[in-house]
């Protein structure tokens, strides 16, 4: 009797391990199957996401941080034609016009990522040297690298200077006898001093502390006590800059740099000036060009008197001179007004600043010639509370300007012709008429 219930009991306990077996393996199979039936969907939603996404090909798993495709877009779009010249100091007809000129050097053909636009990268060349921000302000705005913004600006400003100096600087330089007719003409009606076709100054352009050791930084530190280089340009009666010549470190003097460019050279071999002028109580006076009493006295170059007494006429032949020297610190003031990255010091290295300097000179002619006038609040020859224009020492201080000490004045050609001249004008004022 005792064995027949153990066999029982045995029979009871496989029956249940049978069942617990059976439930472990229906319960594995369906397991198995919605595993399998979740591989499928999640296999089928990737692929219609892949098949369906149109930005999939845009996605750079190469960045970090994530691009601000859409500055440019919106800047152009959604700025009004006010905003937009206030933004970028020019029109939008102006920066159609230099992109036109210069977009063949900005397109960029590359496969890893989307190129950035010649469009959007004049733009930020313009905001650099209009606003003068720094980098890492535009990289935050844009959303582009420190690197990448660094050489947009300068590859843009490249391609200015190489495709529109010629054509916005040279081209006003006078060539022919003709030429230089209308340049006298301009400086006797706006101006009213004979014989003059420009205006030649220096400007101090400020840079942070250079490299390269104290011989290097005593170089570039000038007489107003920060470090600069110095530009040196030739203006017309009407603003425009002729020539210019950048790049000499701020220690220099006047009368050095201009000497050491190409053109007193030529000037001097006579191969600039055509033998062209007015006859005055008996002397030949040529085109003459009028600077301050740093440069070197010349029968082509004009400086004031610097006697300790002046008479008279001497005063008043100053004056008449003064006037016709204000064309370049009226330039200087549009220039650097417009284009503020002149006017701060800059971070960049003197060649750098170098190439945007010329190309500041170039968008200053450019808008010009196609009547994009500045601002009278960003011009700084004028005092923005009351529109006046600012007193000359005045100017001169805010544009660092170059003040280097007189030279003497050794040339007695040059001396008589400014004699005959002071004596024309002083004739002019006391009504005399004389030609």
């Amino acid at each position: 009797m005792a064995d027949e219930r153990l066999r029982t009991f045995m029979f009871s306990l496989q029956a249940q391990a049978a069942r617990r077996r059976k439930l472990l393996l229906q319960q594995a199979f369906l397991i198995n199957v919605i595993s399998r039936r979740r591989s499928v969907i999640l296999v089928c939603c990737l692929i219609t996401i892949l098949l369906t996404s149109t930005e999939a090909s845009a996605l750079r798993s190469c960045r970090r941080l994530h691009r601000n495709l859409g500055w440019w877009d919106t800047v152009w779009r959604t700025y009004s034609d006010a905003r937009f010249k206030k933004t970028f100091r020019i029109s939008r007809a102006t920066f159609q016009y230099i992109l036109n000129k210069i977009s063949g050097d900005l397109h960029r053909q590359i496969v890893a990522e989307d190129p950035i636009s010649p469009e959007c990268r004049l733009g930020i060349c313009l905001y650099r040297l209009g606003r003068g921000d720094y980098y890492y302000t535009i990289s935050e705005m844009t959303g582009f690298g420190l690197s990448t913004i660094s050489t947009i600006v300068l590859e843009v400003c490249e391609a200015i200077v190489k495709h529109l100096w010629a054509e916005c600087v040279t081209h006003h330089f006078p060539k022919d006898e003709a030429e230089f007719k209308e340049k006298m003409l301009d400086f006797e009606e706006l101006w009213q001093f004979p014989c003059c076709w420009g205006g030649v100054d220096g400007c101090h352009i400020p840079i942070k502390c250079p490299k390269g050791g104290a011989e290097a930084r005593k170089e570039y530190y000038n007489f107003k006590n920060f470090y600069s280089i110095v530009l040196m340009s030739l203006v017309d009666a009407k603003y425009r800059f002729m020539w210019g010549s950048c790049g000499f470190p701020g220690n220099s003097h006047d009368s050095i740099i201009f000497q050491s460019t190409s053109l007193w050279e030529k000037v001097q071999q006579g191969t600039v000036i055509p033998n062209i002028g007015k006859v005055i109580d008996g002397v030949r006076v040529s085109p003459v060009i009028v600077g301050d009493s740093a440069f070197q006295f010349s029968t082509w170059l004009m400086k004031p008197y610097t006697n300790a007494i002046l008479s008279q006429e001497q005063r008043y032949f100053n004056y008449r001179l003064s006037r016709a020297r204000m064309v370049t610190e009226g330039a200087y003031g549009q220039l650097k007004g417009r284009w503020r990255i002149l006017l701060r010091k800059c971070e960049n290295s003197p060649e750098y600043l170098k190439t945007m300097t010329l190309a500041c000179m170039v968008l200053h002619n450019i808008c010009l010639d196609l009547g994009d006038t500045i601002s009278r609040k960003l011009d700084l020859t004028l005092d923005p509370s009351t529109g006046e224009r600012r007193d000359r020492d005045t100017i001169r201080a805010l544009l660092h300007m170059c003040q280097c000490p007189p030279l003497r004045d050794t040339n007695h050609q040059a001396d008589l012709i400014r004699k005959k001249l002071t004596k024309k004008c002083w004739d002019e004022k006391q009504g005399h008429g004389v030609c």
